[in-house]
């Protein structure tokens, strides 16, 4: 009786540390992929904040922009390609042509506001003054496209820095027996801490071959939202081996390589231009520095001799 009360009490304790330890797995897997979900919603909503107070207010505010640039916004092919434009930023959101509209308009009225205020509390108003505010207005209306062309070759110039070593990733994904599909896969969670660019870009053509888009359509859609010129051959190249048959790994390595020569010929073209681009510094700066150094205490003796004749 006593060893059936032991064995009865060893496997309630079993059983009981069985239930435990699978309600452990369980929560931790649910953790996992919330966390995973939460991820994947900042990476695909860059506009927005995802943490209490300062996402609402982020998104109030963005819909206010929205609404005031629909009132400026009226063609339909102005926005298709505002919206191609804010895809090479990485911005990929569903009212993105209209924020940035708002944004334009907005700091078309902002910028030359203080200075039309600060005349006309002064009384100053002139011709002049308008002919200047409206200058300014033209200036805040323009300058978010600027700045928008500046943040694209910045994130364009990465991207095709990072593309060699990133197709060496994907080179030895495909030797080790992966599929073209698998090896992207893997190489998306791999090249985060190498391209972020990049990771977001192959992220969402995973997501797009997982929904049963054509993997051409969906190489396809990378060189377009990216608009790198070198991703677009790399997708053509990709394109064009598979139809034909041909190893994409022999072709993949016969980029990388022509990436990396046509990097270091980048390189030397800008080592290159860098005489012609310091000559103006240094005839606005050094020069005037050198000259002071050399003529300096000439000058100063021939006016002590003057001095000393008078």
């Amino acid at each position: 009786m006593n060893g059936l009360d032991l064995l009865g009490k060893v496997g309630t304790f079993i059983c009981f540390s069985a239930l435990i330890y699978g309600l452990m797995l369980y929560y931790q897997g649910r953790r996992a992929i919330r966390e995973r979900l939460r991820g994947s919603a900042a990476d695909g909503l860059p506009l927005l904040q995802r943490d209490g107070k300062q996402y609402t207010l982020m998104k109030q505010f963005l819909e206010w922009l929205s609404s005031f640039g629909k009132l400026t916004v009226k063609d339909q092919e102005e926005v298709s390609k505002t919206r191609a434009v804010l895809s090479h930023a990485g911005v990929r959101h569903p009212k993105g042509p209209a924020i940035f509209a708002g944004i334009r308009a907005l700091t078309a009225l902002i910028l030359p506001l203080p200075y039309f205020m600060t005349m006309l509390m002064q009384g100053r108003l002139s011709t002049g003054v308008m002919v200047f505010v409206l200058l300014l207005a033209a200036l805040g209306f323009y300058l978010p496209h600027y700045g928008l062309k500046y943040y694209i070759k910045r994130r364009q110039d990465r991207m095709d820095k990072a593309l060699p070593d990133v197709l060496d990733l994907l080179i030895v994904c495909m030797e080790a027996g992966l599929s073209l599909q698998a090896s992207i896969n893997r190489l998306s969670d791999e090249i985060k801490p190498l391209s972020k660019d990049l990771y977001n870009e192959l992220q969402l053509t995973n997501a797009e071959l997982r929904t049963g888009i054509p993997r051409e359509t969906a190489m396809k859609n990378l060189g377009e939202r990216t608009g790198v010129q070198n991703i677009k051959s790399l997708v053509g190249l990709m394109i064009q081996s598979d139809k034909m048959g041909a190893s994409i790994a022999q072709a993949l390595r016969t980029h990388a390589s022509f990436l990396r020569v046509q990097r270091a010929q980048k390189a030397e073209e800008k080592a290159a231009k860098l005489p012609v681009k310091i000559l103006f510094p240094m005839l606005v700066f050094i020069f005037p520095a050198v000259f002071v150094v050399i003529l300096g205490p000439a000058v100063i003796q021939i006016l002590h001799s003057n001095i000393l004749k008078n």
